[in-house]
């Protein structure tokens, strides 16, 4: 007789899983242009750093808010429909953006299309819940390869059409291609993915009246502050190195272009071939290399050697001078950035319950993006009044502390599933 042949590689693979991944790597497509090149978008209408700055945090107070209602709706009366709908509305909500006739208006937009984003805490529960422990490296590995694959080719296309065509056409449309894809992914999504929170565990459907509304919104928030009760100081410590991670962002992450244009004369084409290739580089890693090693070995170390490496990224990107020397960083670095997603979102669904996650993952989201709005305040003054390379001094900093607040206070769990 033969013996018992162990699980398949890719056995992760649910119904769910592949949804949910197939339809993240459609909307991809488009999103690769406009976030690679929406600092270039703000400048094309009207705006400046200091605005950049500006419309980043309001976009991510309106999503600090409705993250928490999203993330008591995805426990108490489940994941599926709030995901599908959303989708379908977050992908009609970028005609806004599109066609928006200057900064002042964009900045609607972007209030808009983050109320929208009301469904991620449920997108990552559903996620999380669809994996076996055991895969959960390989999984997220995987998930974030073929959701980023679009980045590997499109940004360097977009970054060649932006210098032939400029940069107001060329966004408009890409922002055209996310209401034809957001629209596609919602349905399917709506129609194909299986809900993971059983009846007994929901909550009966209450209506729409205001007063009902009204009462979840409270509910909502009420939960939302019961949550930081019970979460272990793991996950605490987590939220912690989260909040670090939204000061780097508002400091340098909508400037590296900026920087790469103003200061070291890099063209929108070049920029896109350093995406690309970038890109590449994490997408073999997480396929041959970050998945193994996250199901093999110790997540919170696997973090520790990331973050160790990262925090000179930052130093070495402004002693830059050239195209090439940039790439070189990119290169290098992206393979280091290929472990961030899947060690976190590993060690998030390691450390949370099932029937918690909707809430705990809003609550990842929130410490992010509630201090994402003074970060990106403060990044956008920096760059702009004081100095572009301090922002990126500053950055290396956060994440040089958050290595340390790795090392002190994350305990990763025993893995116990079978």
């Amino acid at each position: 007789m033969k013996q018992k042949e162990s699980e398949p590689r890719f056995g992760f693979m649910t119904r769910n899983y592949l949804v949910l991944t197939l339809t993240s790597t459609l909307w991809g497509i488009p999103t690769s242009i406009c976030n690679t090149y929406f600092s270039l978008y703000v400048f094309g209408l009207g705006g400046t750093e200091i605005t950049i700055g500006l419309i980043m945090a309001l976009g991510s107070t309106t999503f600090v808010i409705f993250a928490i209602i999203g993330g008591h709706i995805a426990d108490l009366h489940g994941r599926k429909k709030l995901i599908g709908l959303m989708t379908v509305i977050l992908g009609l909500s970028q005609f806004l953006t599109a066609f928006a006739p200057n900064w002042q208006f964009l900045a609607l937009a972007i209030i808009v299309t983050n109320v929208c984003w009301i469904f991620e805490p449920a997108f990552w529960a559903i996620l999380a819940d669809s994996i076996n422990e055991k895969k959960r490296g390989t999984a997220f590995a995987f998930y974030s390869c073929l959701s980023f694959l679009p980045w590997a080719v499109v940004p360097s296309i977009g970054g060649y059409l932006i210098d032939v065509h400029g940069i107001l056409p060329i966004m408009r449309w890409s922002y055209v291609g996310l209401v034809i894809v957001g629209v596609t992914a919602g349905i399917i999504r709506l129609f194909m993915l299986t809900e993971t929170i059983s009846l007994q565990n929901r909550q009966a459907d209450k209506g729409f009246s205001l007063k009902q509304i009204g009462s979840l919104v409270k509910d909502a928030f009420k939960g939302h502050l019961q949550t930081w009760s019970w979460m272990p100081h793991s996950a605490l410590a987590l939220t912690a190195s989260y909040i670090l991670w939204a000061f780097e962002y508002g400091l340098v992450e909508p400037y590296w272009i900026v920087y790469a244009e103003e200061i070291i004369g890099i063209s929108s084409t070049q920029w896109g071939i350093i995406i690309g290739i970038g890109s590449a580089i994490g997408i073999v890693s997480k396929i041959l290399i970050v998945g193994k090693l996250l199901d093999k070995f110790s997540r919170r170390k696997i973090l520790l050697a990331t973050t160790a490496l990262d925090a000179f990224t930052y130093l070495l990107f402004i002693r830059c001078g050239m195209f090439v020397q940039v790439l070189a960083l990119w290169i290098a670095s992206s393979f280091i950035w290929s472990f961030y997603d899947p060690t976190y979102s590993s060690l998030e669904a390691d450390l949370i319950p099932q029937e918690r996650r909707g809430r705990a993952f809003a609550a990842f989201s929130v410490a992010w993006s509630a201090f994402t709005v003074p970060a990106s305040l403060l990044g956008g003054f920096v760059y702009e009044r004081v100095s572009p390379e301090l922002s990126f001094v500053a950055a290396s900093v956060g994440v040089m502390l958050c290595f340390v607040l790795t090392a002190l206070f994350i305990k990763q769990p025993e893995r116990n599933e079978k």
